[in-house]
């Protein structure tokens, strides 16, 4: 059989499954939070910290995920995540307490770590290649990409149209219908007798990860994806009523944040026409973007403003994606993926659950979203200057 049919049709259903899995486990959140905030009155730092608690369980379940994966267990974990997922969704659209909100939005934080990019990303290096992952990647984040351009206008529809809690029992249904079965198509099953392509057969030569470990350059590296992780985290779920707070123009802000998915799409695409530029050199153009794009919140607020804001940070986003999941094996070592990226998710995974919380916390504090706004301006200064300090140092060449 040809393999690269089979190889286009498993990029393309995870791709798609990857779009419906951040639209409803994370896109979701902000217009959610608002509304019930809005509706029942619930204090919104107390939901942000429930965000948080979940981020943290994702935290935890990083590593052992992604060890689950490489042993080929992909396929029951993002199956099985997608149906908890859906009926975790359904219960928060019937909790009528305090603690059944945060049990659930606690929960869906948790099952990120099984259902978004990284155990995608870790499912694609186990089947293929290192040159095969980076067009798959890459493919895959150019489907995912068209998420918030598809959910946010959609959920804000539903609850224009109906209300929070039918809005919830809407996402539950689109999750189980949608996501759940192309994972089940996608992914082989643990007893499947061959892969893709080849798989790359381990040797008693490969190089032990401890080196890796010792290096500066992964910790910077990490360091800088955790800042990246936290500004990602912290800006997605604040956008929304940050950019309400500053505009009067609902239309214009949910056009705006719309703009992001058009844009990760249009800079993938345009990333694919540059191939011999280096993960480095990209890491550090879309580095520099953020602050740029993160300084128009201080600038009067118009739709030209938020539509220009949107743009860049999309793009960059974009591309720091693919960055992101290819700097094992392009700056640090082809071996050990698994395992590396394992060890980089727990601070990152811990930023990310943080970020929310703090934002959230700093914001109800000071009453002012400037200050949310100054905390976000420096995660995002944080991303490039860190990742030029990662790329200046020298990568001990015996790792990989």
């Amino acid at each position: 059989m040809n393999p690269q049919p089979v190889k286009y049709g498993f990029v393309a259903a995870l791709g798609l499954g990857q779009m419906v899995s951040w639209g409803v486990l994370y896109y979701s959140f902000p217009l959610i939070a608002e509304a019930i905030v809005n509706d029942i009155g619930l204090d919104r730092s107390s939901l942000y910290a429930a965000a948080t608690i979940g981020l943290l369980l994702a935290a935890a379940m990083a590593y052992p995920v992604g060890t689950l994966i490489d042993r080929g267990h992909g396929r029951k974990i993002m199956v099985g995540a997608t149906i908890a997922a859906s009926l975790t969704t359904l219960f928060w659209s019937h909790a009528a307490t305090a603690p059944a909100f945060y049990t659930a939005i606690m929960a869906l934080g948790g099952l990120q770590a099984a259902l978004l990019y990284e155990p995608a990303f870790a499912v694609v290096v186990r089947q293929l290649d290192t040159p095969q992952a980076r067009s798959a990647i890459t493919a895959i984040t150019l489907w995912a990409g068209f998420s918030s351009t598809l959910f946010v206008p959609l959920i804000q529809s539903m609850l224009d149209t109906f209300e929070w809690r039918s809005t919830l029992m809407a996402l539950a249904a689109i999750n189980i219908t949608i996501a759940a079965p192309l994972y089940l198509w996608a992914i082989p099953p643990v007893t499947s007798a061959s892969r893709i392509t080849e798989p790359k057969t381990p040797t008693a030569n490969e190089p032990s990860l401890l080196p890796i470990l010792h290096q500066p350059r992964f910790y910077l590296l990490t360091a800088s994806f955790c800042a990246y992780m936290a500004l990602f985290s912290g800006f997605t779920y604040h956008i929304y009523p940050l950019l309400i707070t500053l505009s009067d123009d609902t239309q214009s802000v949910v056009l705006a944040i719309a703009l992001i998915g058009p844009a990760q799409v249009g800079a993938r695409v345009l990333m694919l026409l540059f191939k011999k530029v280096t993960i480095g050199q990209l890491g550090l153009l879309t580095g520099i973007t953020f602050p740029v794009a993160i300084l128009l919140l201080k600038a009067p607020p118009s739709t030209l403003t938020l539509i220009a804001l949107c743009l860049l940070y999309g793009g960059a986003n974009g591309i720091f994606t693919i960055v992101r999941g290819m700097a094992v094996p392009e700056l640090l070592s082809r071996h050990h993926y698994g395992k590396i990226n394992g060890v980089m998710l727990v601070p990152m995974s811990l930023a990310r659950a943080a970020a929310p919380w703090a934002i959230a916390a700093y914001w109800t504090h000071t009453d002012n979203p400037q200050g949310a706004i100054n905390l976000i301006l420096g995660l995002a200064l944080l991303v490039p200057v860190l990742f030029a300090f990662a790329i200046s140092t020298n990568r001990n060449r015996h790792t990989f």
